[in-house]
C-alpha cells in the first residue's frame, strides 16, 4: 500500500460517493463534475493500492475493503472538519468585554481598524453593571474588582479614581462641602462608587441636596454638559471631557477620593 498525502485531498470525495452511493450525487453535493470525482475515487484506489467500490449497473457499491476503509474515512474527515471549524473559530473572532468608559477611551476606531485586520468579526460587550461572566467565555476582560490582581492571568491596570465634576461655572461656584446643598446631585446607580460613599470616605455630613438618578455615564454627562448639577465619576470616564475643558473638577483636592 503505498502513501501519499494527496489520498487526504480525496476524502471528501470518496465519503460523499459512501453517503450518497452515487458518483452523480456525490458530484452535486460537492459542486464538482461526474468526471472530477471519479477521477479523485481513481487516484484514491491507485494510492491505497485497493479497490474501493463495485461499479454496477445499479449503482455503485462498496467493496469489503471499501467498507473498513468508510469508516475511518468518515471518523478521520469528522475530526480533520472539526479542527478547521475550531481554527475558523479563533482565527476569525474575537470577543472583548468593557465598561463603557474602557470601550469609548481605549478601543476606538483606530484600535478596532487594526483588529480587523487579524480577525472577522469583532464582537464587543459594554455595560455599566460589574462583569459576573466567566472570563474562559471571553478574549479579553476589563473589569473592576478589589481582588482583581490577584487573579492568576490578569493584568493590573492601576487605581480608579472618583471626584465630583460639572460645568466650569458651576465648579467655580462650589467652595465648600456647604455650597452643594444648593446643588442637585447626579448619582449612576450602577457605578462602583456614588456621591454617598464620597460622603462617608471623606467623613464629611450629607447635605440636604436634591437627587436625580441615571443608569448609565452617558446619561450622566447628558446632565452634567445640559446645567442640571454635579456628577461623581471616574477619572477614566471623564479624562477626555476634562482635557477638552467641557466639565472641570469640583472643590479642593480633599475632597477627591481614591478607589
Amino acid at each position: 500500500m503505498k502513501s501519499d498525502p494527496i489520498v487526504l485531498s480525496c476524502l471528501p470525495a470518496f465519503v460523499a460517493v459512501v453517503e450518497g452511493k452515487s458518483f452523480t450525487e456525490a458530484a452535486n453535493q460537492l459542486h464538482l463534475t461526474v468526471s472530477a470525482v471519479s477521477q479523485a475515487i481513481k487516484k484514491l484506489e491507485v494510492r491505497l493500492g485497493i479497490k474501493l467500490f463495485l461499479r454496477e449497473a445499479a449503482g455503485v457499491s462498496l467493496t469489503p475493503q471499501g467498507e473498513i476503509f468508510a469508516d475511518y474515512a468518515k471518523k478521520s474527515l469528522g475530526v480533520l472538519n472539526q479542527g478547521i471549524t475550531k481554527l475558523k473559530e479563533q482565527g476569525s473572532k474575537i470577543r472583548i468585554y468593557t465598561p463603557p468608559g474602557i470601550s469609548s477611551l481605549l478601543l476606538n476606531q483606530r484600535l478596532l481598524e487594526e483588529l480587523s485586520y487579524h480577525f472577522d468579526t469583532i464582537e464587543m460587550v459594554s455595560e455599566e453593571r460589574p462583569f459576573d461572566g466567566e472570563l474562559s467565555d471571553w478574549d479579553i476582560v476589563v473589569y473592576f474588582h478589589s481582588l482583581a490582581h490577584t487573579v492568576p492571568g490578569n493584568h493590573y491596570l492601576g487605581d480608579d479614581i472618583y471626584y465630583p465634576f460639572a460645568l466650569p461655572d458651576i465648579a467655580e461656584r462650589i467652595k465648600t462641602i456647604d455650597d452643594l446643598s444648593h446643588c442637585t446631585l447626579l448619582y449612576n446607580q450602577h457605578g462602583l462608587a456614588h456621591w454617598d460613599e464620597f460622603f462617608k470616605v471623606n467623613k464629611l455630613t450629607i447635605p440636604d441636596h436634591r437627587k436625580i438618578y441615571y443608569s448609565r455615564a452617558s446619561q450622566l454627562f447628558t446632565a452634567v454638559e445640559s446645567g442640571k448639577g454635579i456628577a461623581f465619576e471616574s477619572s477614566r470616564i471623564i479624562s477626555s471631557k476634562l482635557s477638552q475643558g467641557r466639565v472641570d473638577g469640583v472643590g479642593s483636592t480633599g475632597f477627591f477620593s481614591d478607589r
